[in-house]
């Protein structure tokens, strides 16, 4: 009787697996930072232009606009005076923490268009920590990744 054996054996396909484990777990690892990286310059973008925004109708209108975080509800609010009405609600990934280093708020401009109480907060993601300043003297914020 001949004997045809043309299969793998155990051990080979134990390896083929374990090397195919391994590639999926690389690849799913990089495009969660991936995944990451997009949707935090999505929302930077977004919130530069609510800046600007809040901004213009700080120097235009001549009235009290605030943008405040409410981070139990994973969301900032652009209003006016105070607690009055909302103009903009912009919600982000609720697996992020938003802390507020020397940055107040809530988030004002001057009538000339600069930040009433310049300042840094911290953004924490699931893959990156991001600063963002917003220095005195300037209408706009700048982010920089730990």
């Amino acid at each position: 009787m001949k004997s045809n054996q043309s299969g793998f054996t155990l051990i080979e396909l134990l390896i083929a697996l374990a090397l195919t484990s391994l590639l999926l777990t690389i690849s799913y690892s990089a495009s969660l930072k991936t995944y990451d990286s997009i949707q935090y310059h999505q929302f930077i973008e977004e919130f530069d232009q609510d800046l600007l925004y809040l901004q213009q109708l700080a120097m235009t209108k001549k009235e009290n606009y605030y943008l405040h975080f409410e981070r139990e509800n994973n969301r900032y609010l652009i209003r006016k005076g105070g607690l009055g009405s909302k103009i903009l609600v912009r919600n982000y990934p609720s697996d992020w923490q938003i802390e507020l280093d020397t940055l107040k708020m809530p988030i004002k401009f001057s009538s000339k268009g600069n930040f009433s109480d310049p300042g840094t907060m911290k953004i924490k993601t699931k893959t990156s920590v991001y600063f963002i300043t917003c220095p005195f003297g300037k209408g706009r914020c700048y982010d920089k990744k730990t």
